[in-house]
């Protein structure tokens, strides 16, 4: 019968779903909305597909992004919401975030399919540690407008079910090139953006480094550039005769004093940021792009650029430094800043890295040159949002093995001693609650990688499934069977009857043989 009803189906679903070739051949035989089956495929697929979100924040503009799956990404829809108005004032922080929460919104209504996770990264200084009273603010940042921020509440509060994940951008970016990045085999990588700001971010064995807050590479202090030579008439603009820097520097915490007067080592976001390149050429940033590449303006900027690279090498020792950003898309720099690398490292390493192959420790990202909009800084958040959720994940897994291996204890406490030390609501504490579990069903197509989970629960309501430990019921009913009296009468009186059953059936056997077998010789 199941044989006959699955030919019945297979031959329904051909009458019901022609080939490509007969549909185009017949349009108007075949012009009809989506059959039942193809509606339950298209469900079954849905519910397979892995969307993951990713928020970037940046100072021109907030990119958000959904993705089905990681590796590689594949965008289904996307927005930029720009924190300038029209005429060029600077919005609201807040009314920043609530439209980014909005946009997201509105791309899960499309969709039509719940999110994963959610990944948030952005400029910082940033707070970082969960039990902190402003976790997901951005702090003091340089960027006016958006000192204490809060990024992370209005996104916990549009979406309760769903795991969210805050780091910095550029984190979770040289988390991204560590993992995806084709540096080879390598145990560590730091990263640095380069545009209206810059930050730099730091993974080692594949975990972003955090500590007291986390790494701001970009405000390194370091000495004025002074240029060796003759001074050019268009470096005259911003050096002196004797070639030494002018430019004071646009961080109000690192560059200026007091007093207004330019401090002896500035910081480097101060005097190599994008508005430090404009300002000094007497040029508004959106013309930076006219600017070429001959211009001596670039070798000035990528002195900067290898002052931190040499401040990160002897820190940090990373095995390759990633470079990305807006201003970085230059490629003339990259040969310079690993020149000015070699001259101020000083032949003090004797590893290829830092003299014939230095091509290969100054990199560029490899996701800028990716078209679209999953470049470095929203892959890293695609990353995080998948992280978190693999966490999330791991931690219903354990969560459930406490309470099964509680429960367990209990039991096995109330079988020794005999006496009913358990009662039924001690016991519905420790299970979980049955009206939050929907089905259990195998593992199709996902496992987790703690190698005791086999089966899967769905929870209705946050669209996310969850892994519950392998053999749960069997630990459940082998427990209560043990503490059972009336299971122990019914176990015993079966055997009783089935005892009985055999040995009348061993009589039976015998008398039947006595008929027709002849009767055994006389001694």
């Amino acid at each position: 019968r199941l044989l006959n009803r699955r030919v019945k189906l297979t031959f329904m679903t051909t009458m019901l779903e022609p080939s490509p070739a007969t549909a185009s051949a017949h349009p108007s035989m075949f012009s009809r909305s989506p059959s039942v089956f193809s509606k339950m495929s298209e469900r079954k697929k849905q519910a397979q597909r892995m969307i993951f979100a990713a928020v970037e924040g940046g100072g021109q503009s907030w990119l958000v992004l959904i993705s089905e799956g990681v590796n590689p990404p594949k965008e289904l829809d996307s927005a930029r919401i720009p924190t300038l108005n029209e005429d060029g004032s600077p919005r609201k922080a807040e009314d920043v975030i609530e439209e980014c929460v909005q946009r997201l919104r509105d791309m899960q209504m499309r969709l039509g399919h719940n999110f994963e996770s959610i990944g948030i990264v952005s400029f910082g200084p940033c707070d970082l540690r969960p039990d902190s009273k402003t976790y997901g603010f951005i702090t003091t940042t340089p960027k006016e407008g958006w000192q204490m921020t809060n990024v992370v509440g209005p996104f916990s509060r549009a979406f309760p079910n769903v795991p969210i994940a805050f780091d910095t951008d550029v984190n979770m970016v040289a988390v991204s090139e560590f993992a995806y990045g084709g540096h080879g085999n390598i145990t560590s990588a730091a990263y640095i953006t380069v545009g209206t700001g810059i930050g730099v971010g730091m993974c080692t064995n594949g975990k972003a480094v955090h500590g007291l807050i986390h790494p701001e590479g970009g405000h390194i202090r370091c000495p004025r550039f002074t240029k060796v030579g003759a001074v050019s008439k268009e470096e005259q603009k911003y050096l002196t005769k004797e070639g030494r820097d002018t430019y004071k520097g646009n961080c109000k915490f690192h560059c200026i004093d007091e007093k207004g007067e330019p401090k002896l080592y500035p910081c480097v976001e101060g005097m190599a940021n994008s508005q430090a390149i404009a300002d000094r050429l007497g040029i508004p940033k959106s013309d930076l792009r006219n600017v070429s590449d001959d211009h001596p303006i670039w070798d000035l900027h990528a002195y900067y650029l290898a002052q931190l690279c040499m401040s990160i090498t002897f820190l940090m020792s990373p095995e390759v430094i990633v470079l990305g950003g807006g201003v970085m898309n230059r490629e003339v720099l990259y040969p310079k800043i690993r020149k000015h690398l070699q001259s101020l490292l000083g032949g003090y390493f004797v590893d290829p890295k830092f003299n014939t192959d230095i091509d290969k420790y100054i990199v560029r990202s490899r996701f800028d040159a990716i078209k679209g909009k999953v470049h470095a800084g929203v892959m890293g958040g695609l990353e995080l949002a998948r992280r978190v959720w693999e966490l999330s994940d791991k931690k219903v897994v354990k969560d459930q093995q406490e309470k099964i291996k509680a429960l367990n204890e209990a039991l096995e406490k109330q079988r020794v001693s005999m006496t009913p030390a358990v009662s039924y609501n001690d016991l519905a504490k420790l299970i979980p609650n049955p009206k939050d579990v929907k089905s259990i069903q195998p593992s199709r197509f996902r496992r987790s990688s703690l190698d005791s989970v086999s089966e899967q629960v769905v929870k209705p309501g946050n669209g996310m499934t969850k892994a519950v430990p392998s053999g749960y019921n069997k630990s459940l009913t082998s427990g209560l069977g043990e503490t059972s009296a009336g299971t122990a009468i019914f176990f015993g009186a079966g055997m009783l009857l089935l005892g009985l059953g055999a040995g009348f059936a061993n009589a039976l056997t015998s008398t039947m043989l006595s008929r027709f077998l002849p009767p055994p010789p006389k001694k």
